[in-house]
């Protein structure tokens, strides 16, 4: 089947996405892979030190 060539714009729109719609679970295991060779190259990299709570000269300072 021909295709053709005068889409309306919702039409062009609803093309477009269905083959985004089709390609997502593609992506997803592309996206996979790209994050686990990222893990894997750089071991070393440390996730920063997460904050127990606020300094109490800090609030002393901001109270006077």
């Amino acid at each position: 089947m021909a295709k053709k060539d005068t889409l309306h714009p919702w039409q062009q729109i609803e093309e477009q996405a269905f083959h985004a719609f089709r390609e997502w679970p593609l992506w997803l295991v592309l996206r996979e892979r790209e994050l686990a060779e990222r893990t894997h190259q750089s071991p070393s990299h440390q996730t920063p030190p997460k904050a127990t709570g606020t300094n109490d000269n800090t609030i002393k300072e901001q109270s006077t």
